[in-house]
């Protein structure tokens, strides 16, 4: 809701508790000035002025920004409460912390805690789009219809949960894991094909070595591909190339499963050919 800096605050006030308005931005005439929410309200003496309440403490986004950027710029700027949301210059809502985490609500997996395979998608197409590699590692366990039928899914259940637990231990800071679904979790890299599958090494003996309920035994099957930056620098990013992107290393990891000799395979892929 917009009000003028001049207006007096105990009118704000009685909006904000009649009719639940979480924000109002204030305007000096024509120019936006700051905002007042619940944190500035309570407390204010009822007989300010807007002006002498208001916080300067928000930043503008455009309407089509992705919800992943909204939570990069909450992350790097711990002061700011509210996301102005802005189209054709004009301010048509607002982003706050608690709506933020709402809506991320329904991007993580309840099982695993993981974002689901949303996250990878605009963590590829970010890392493409800022010109750095973008290698895509699928993990798949093996003989996972087994395990649920002959252990049960509880037993199942817990072991995507440590599955989870292993990548997360062994994750980057600068890489992004998901759930991809069912029993196929994804990483996302800014490093080479070459750079990760040392990576991909590592999580094949940690999960050999993970001592699972039951003594369950517990493998998986990698796929590696990935966008390589540099010889392919202006390519445009659409949707339909990284899903190609994401099905290639899907595929791979498939490929390993049937191998059986092999947990992890790299594709190399010919980005113009399946752009």
């Amino acid at each position: 809701m917009k009000v003028n800096i001049l207006n007096g605050v105990r009118r704000i006030q009685e909006i904000f508790q009649e009719d639940n308005i979480e924000c109002f931005i204030a305007y000096a005439k024509k120019t936006l000035t700051g905002i007042l929410t619940k944190k500035e309200l309570i407390g204010a003496h009822p007989n300010r002025i807007i002006a002498d309440v208001m916080s300067d403490k928000y930043i503008c986004v455009d309407c089509n920004i992705y919800i992943w950027e909204i939570k990069e710029i909450f992350s790097r700027n711990r002061d700011i409460q509210v996301l102005l949301v802005e189209k054709e210059e004009e301010i048509i809502g607002y982003v706050t912390r608690t709506i933020l985490n709402v809506e991320l609500g329904q991007y993580i997996d309840s099982l695993t805690d993981l974002y689901k395979s949303d996250y990878m998608f605009y963590n590829i197409y970010n890392l493409i789009r800022q010109d750095k590699n973008a290698t895509i590692i699928f993990i798949d366990l093996n003989n996972f219809g087994y395990i649920n039928k002959t252990y049960g899914h509880i037993a199942g259940d817990r072991i995507l949960k440590s599955i989870s637990d292993i990548l997360k231990s062994n994750l980057g800071s600068n890489c992004y894991l998901c759930r991809y679904g069912g029993d196929e979790f994804a990483i996302v890299a800014p490093y080479s094909i070459k750079e990760s599958k040392p990576f991909a090494e590592k999580v094949t003996k940690a999960i050999k070595a993970y001592p699972f309920l039951e003594n369950i035994p517990v493998s998986v099957s990698i796929g590696i591909t990935g966008w390589k930056r540099q010889e392919n620098k202006g390519q445009n990013i659409s949707e339909t190339l990284i899903n190609k992107l994401v099905n290639r290393a899907s595929l791979a990891s498939t490929k390993a499963k049937k191998d059986g000799n092999n947990p992890i395979i790299i594709e190399y892929v010919d980005i113009n050919e399946i752009a």
